[in-house]
């Protein structure tokens, strides 16, 4: 746990913006964030891995498209394990790299992450 606290606070200090580290260190942001967790039983949503390692409760749309009322809204997180949280990552990188493709990620719900992912675990499954 001493090398993923060390990491994250590395994170923290060379990759995340000051507002996002702000956010996600505020006491509303950790009630809800826990809330999140225990609503979805510490449960991957998309492959139902039980997350036990740490809490990873992702934005279905992106924290820094939303206000931060809508960041706290409970309806736009779920649980995901490391590998469907990589995975979904990597997806709105991609996607927000193309022409309007911000736009595009706010209009990306949680069903259409749901099939994505799990497609893509299969394919990485059948691959293997």
């Amino acid at each position: 746990m001493a090398i993923k606290s060390k990491q994250a606070k590395q994170y923290d200090m060379n990759k995340r913006d000051p507002e996002a580290v702000a956010f996600y260190h505020s006491s509303q942001w950790k009630r809800v964030r826990d809330y999140v967790y225990s609503r979805d039983l510490a449960t991957c949503q998309v492959c139902g891995n039980v997350v036990t390692d740490r809490k990873i409760v992702d934005h279905i749309i992106k924290r820094h498209l939303l206000t931060n009322t809508e960041a706290l809204d409970s309806s736009n997180l779920w649980t995901l394990c490391y590998k469907c949280h990589f995975r979904k990552t990597k997806l709105e990188q991609l996607i927000s790299q193309k022409p309007n493709g911000d736009i595009k990620l706010r209009h990306l719900d949680r069903f259409w992450w749901t099939k994505v992912l799990r497609e893509k675990k299969e394919d990485n499954n059948n691959e293997q």
